[in-house]
């Protein structure tokens, strides 16, 4: 009789055990799902989808300084995630239009990033085009850093990572730069090509352009190699006029000779290169109508 009660004892001892697991298990599954169910709520709060979506910003004086629309968008926290977007940011009234295929609005700074097929376009019809753009609208600045090109009037540029002002004034490439530059008077439509590692900083108001490193410039008369070039051009009719060439400067002409300088500015309208510095020639073939020049 003892032995059948302590063995129904053990088993309702069991049983109890058995129970409390049971419960502990039953009620951890279920905080799982109302925890995943107040997650997914959370998210649902986090993002709210938009359509038709515009947004302006003012200076303290009243002017407008941003204005930038999506055809829909996913407003968050911190930002705004826009599809199939148009922004214009305002520089002394004359806004630049920047399209892309998506953006992102900062909404404590209202700084923009644009990405996919990003074209910037003034109304002198100066663009930019990259593949990412940051619009920093309190300085009035635009800036990437992959691949970009600029094209103003006759002159074609291509870098990697650029820096511009809001009008595509001033613009800034940081490295592996190339610059095309087609005299549109000539009737042999060759362009003059610039290469440079960089960086390029060009000044579209005062006809200027700054090459620094492994500079080199084809001409049609020949090349001109230099570790630093100053390119000026002409403000009616955007021609080269002047090229100012600073350290181990090498002209080439088309025949394959070589002189070599300290320094050497070249004239367009005159056709010659006034050289400063040490001077040394080397020469292949017959003077060409560039070395006739030099001085």
């Amino acid at each position: 009789m003892t032995r059948k009660f302590i063995l129904a004892s053990i088993f309702l001892v069991l049983a109890y055990v058995a129970l409390i697991q049971w419960k502990i298990w039953y009620h951890g599954r279920q905080d799982a799902k109302n925890s995943k169910k107040v997650s997914k709520q959370g998210e649902a709060e986090t993002a709210q989808r938009v359509y038709s979506f515009s947004f302006s910003k003012y200076t303290q004086d009243g002017a407008k300084e941003l204005e930038i629309e999506g055809d829909s968008a996913d407003i968050f926290a911190q930002n705004v995630a826009l599809i199939n977007v148009i922004a214009k940011a305002y520089a002394e009234q004359s806004p630049v239009t920047i399209t892309a295929d998506q953006g992102s609005l900062n909404r404590s700074t209202s700084d923009v990033e644009l990405n996919n097929n990003v074209v910037a376009t003034t109304e002198n019809g100066a663009r930019l085009m990259t593949e990412k753009l940051q619009i920093h609208t309190t300085d009035k600045r635009m800036e990437t850093d992959v691949a970009a090109k600029v094209k103003r009037d006759n002159i074609h540029i291509e870098g990697m990572g650029a820096t511009s002002d809001s009008q595509i004034n001033k613009v800034t490439f940081k490295k592996n730069v190339t610059v095309v530059i087609q005299d549109p008077s000539s009737d042999k439509k060759i362009p003059t090509i610039i290469t440079s590692d960089g960086p390029l900083e060009i000044d579209y108001k005062r006809n200027m352009a700054h090459f620094s490193k492994n500079v080199v410039a084809h001409h049609e008369q020949g090349i001109l190699n230099a570790d630093y070039m100053d390119v000026l051009y002409e403000n009616d009719t955007r021609r080269v006029s002047k090229i100012i060439a600073r350290g181990n400067v090498v002209v080439i002409s088309k025949e394959g000779n070589k002189t070599y300088s300290d320094n050497a500015v070249y004239l367009a309208k005159e056709g010659r290169i006034i050289l400063g510095g040490d001077v040394d020639a080397q020469y292949r073939s017959k003077s060409s109508d560039l070395e006739k020049s030099l001085l």
